[in-house]
């Protein structure tokens, strides 16, 4: 799914009823918005009643205009009389989502949904290709807003469909979201037995469908319209749709038809930020963990050092590296939002990040890759040449980038905090150095070099950098390890309010231990020393600092090691040919860009929830890209 301008919805009122510019067409029709989602789109599909049952529920919508849709099936939700049903999962597409101010403007309008909408305004993203998480009702609704064309977008996606409401602007000024193509994906994405529901009961629409495996019924319409259409995804046998659900097509459907879900029981080796996310991410669902680490507590590796940076990556062409590392921002903002309560206000700084242009030809290179941004200024934006005085007055010769929403995060408080949400679904095993793990019949076990077993379940994770994959029974992927070195000033030399500055190498002012200059890497580390390290760094300080350091500065070196693959993607996911392991592994420098993804979408993969990536990116970062062996 390559990123295309995303253009933001223009909408005005006519005749009562929001309108777009784009499509010449209404947002719901003019006898009410509200009442048509609860007959065409709720009743349609047997909703609330559906919802008396034990396990997660999935709706796909095909066109989220303004909410609407979505707004009435939370508050049926919230008025449940008895709530058996766990989750609820909504993934919605939409093209032209309206920016924060419009959406509010349009919400105003409907006072029966004013609490619904002030949660939805409070979570609406930025406006960027892609998948855009959010929960609601402590974490029992999962909203994913998928953003661009419909026919780029709906193929990517992995969800089992429970039910579909087929929504979007008329045939005649929208035929694309009408398309066989179209309707052919939404069927790939439905659990058998699901439901569907639309007003559209045009014959091109129902014939696709009846096609695709869907048995159509015409009812009574709403609003005017004499028919509206319901129907069953039944008409494929058992077995043949058993032979259809391929990981290839849809992962999620994949797992949910061919594997159960397992115990909610896992055993996590590491316990630096991927490991303590981990953690969270399943039990957060409801699992028991057991988390081992050598070390007498989390992030005392890696992830100890007191400040990472958290921020988007950029490219001309949006390649793979640069939609992992939105996807993974994007999930790691969502995180600290979650973790909000257990995080101290110390361990986060959200002055923005300032990323400087190294010559004029870097500012051409960087104006290319923020153009597709232009409608997502809190996103990225540029910044002229000059004095930039309400960034604490740092100067950029060429200009730059500003990322207002990223910033600086302490890894050891943002792992201490996802352990304190963790419990009491959480043990910890702290100085204990697993040295083997062994597949049984029932799970994975955890043995030390001792012969002394440290801990079973039926799920692992690998969450240890390249040292120690040995523990692993199968050879070990192609990790390498790059040590670095930061080096911490004090005081700080730049003023409150300063972002972190980014060129070559970075600078993260505003933390207590003082100012954070780095890092190094170094492939031969047996030829770096502490001073050579502190050299690199405080010439770093200089391209922003023009004055010497004062002597008198406390200066302090803290030294540690990435793990990087072959390819500098990180390994997230199932192992091929270990039913049951998993890895996030391979992190690099992107611990805080990536833990938060990967622990997101092992867990999604084991719930069969809606992967939170494309089916693109999932196949980028699988541990199997390098092997033979499939899933």
């Amino acid at each position: 799914m390559s990123t295309s301008f995303l253009t933001p919805a223009s909408i005005h009122w006519h005749r009562g009823v929001p309108y777009s510019r784009h499509f010449a067409d209404g947002y719901h029709s003019q006898a009410g918005g509200i009442e048509q989602c609860l007959q065409v789109f709720l009743r349609g599909n047997g909703l609330p009643q559906r919802w008396q049952r034990d396990t997660p529920f999935q709706i796909l919508e095909t066109g989220f205009g303004i909410g609407l849709n979505f707004l009435v099936t939370l508050q049926q939700w919230q008025l449940r009389n008895t709530p058996s049903c766990p989750a609820l999962h909504y993934v919605a597409l939409e093209k032209h989502p309206p920016t924060r101010a419009v959406l509010s403007q349009i919400l105003a309008a409907y006072p029966a949904l004013e609490a619904q909408a002030q949660a939805l305004l409070a979570r609406w993203p930025v406006l960027v290709p892609g998948l855009h998480g959010m929960h609601f009702e402590r974490d029992q609704v999962h909203l994913t807003l998928v953003f661009g064309d419909i026919q780029h977008t709906l193929p990517q996606l992995s969800l089992a469909a429970d039910a579909v409401f087929l929504d979007g602007f008329a045939p005649a000024k929208n035929p694309q979201m009408w398309s066989q193509s179209v309707l052919q994906h939404v069927a790939r994405q439905c659990n058998r037995g699901a439901t569907l529901a639309t007003w559209c009961v045009a014959g091109s629409v129902r014939r696709a469908l009846e096609y695709f495996g869907f048995s159509t019924l015409r009812h009574p319409g709403f609003g005017g319209k004499r028919q509206r259409l319901e129907a069953h995804f039944d008409k494929i046998p058992p077995v043949a749709f058993q032979q259809r659900c391929t990981l290839r097509l849809n992962p999620i459907l994949h797992r949910a038809v061919h594997y159960p879900r397992p115990l909610r029981q896992a055993l996590i080796i590491g316990a630096g930020l991927a490991g303590c996310l981990m953690s969270e991410a399943l039990v957060q669902r409801g699992w028991q963990v057991q988390l081992l680490e050598q070390h007498p507590g989390p992030a005392r590796e890696g992830s100890g050092n007191p400040a990472g940076i958290l921020r988007p990556i950029l490219s001309r062409d949006d390649n793979t590296y640069s939609q992992l590392g939105r996807a993974g921002f994007l999930s790691a903002l969502q995180t600290l939002q979650r973790l909000a309560a257990h995080l101290p206000a110390r361990g986060r700084g959200t002055s923005g990040v300032l990323l400087g242009a190294r010559s004029e030809a870097d500012a051409r290179h960087q104006q290319a890759c923020v153009l597709p941004f232009a409608c997502a200024p809190d996103f990225v934006h540029s910044r002229p040449p000059g004095i930039q005085s309400d960034l604490g007055g740092v100067d950029l010769p060429w200009g730059g980038l500003f990322f207002p929403s990223a910033g600086w995060v302490s890894p050891p408080l943002l792992c201490a905090a996802a352990l304190a949400a963790s419990r009491p679904g959480l043990q910890c095993q702290w100085q204990v150095l697993a040295h083997r793990l062994v597949k049984t019949p029932q799970g994975w076990q955890v043995w030390d070099a001792a012969g002394r077993l440290l801990a079973e379940a039926p799920v692992a994770v690998l969450a240890l950098g390249a040292r120690g994959l040995e523990v692993a029974p199968f050879k070990p992927w192609p990790l390498q390890t790059l040590e670095g070195q930061i080096t911490l000033l004090h005081p700080d030399p730049f003023p409150p309010g300063t972002p972190v500055l980014c060129q070559e190498g970075y600078l993260i002012p505003g933390l207590p231990e003082g100012l954070c200059v780095g890092a190094t890497y170094e492939s031969d580390a047996q030829r770096w020393t502490e001073q050579r390290g502190m050299t690199e760094n405080l010439l770093r300080l200089q391209r922003w600092e023009s004055r010497a350091v004062d002597p008198a500065r406390t200066l302090k070196n803290r030294r540690g090691a990435r793990a990087v693959s072959r390819d500098r993607l990180p390994l997230l996911g199932p192992v091929a040919g270990q039913e049951g392991l998993f890895a996030l592994l391979g992190l690099g420098s992107h611990g805080l860009l990536w833990s938060s993804l990967g622990a997101q979408l092992i867990a999604a993969w084991l719930e069969h929830e809606p992967l939170p990536l494309t089916r693109a990116l999932f196949e980028a970062v699988s541990p199997s890209r390098f092997n033979a062996q499939p899933l």
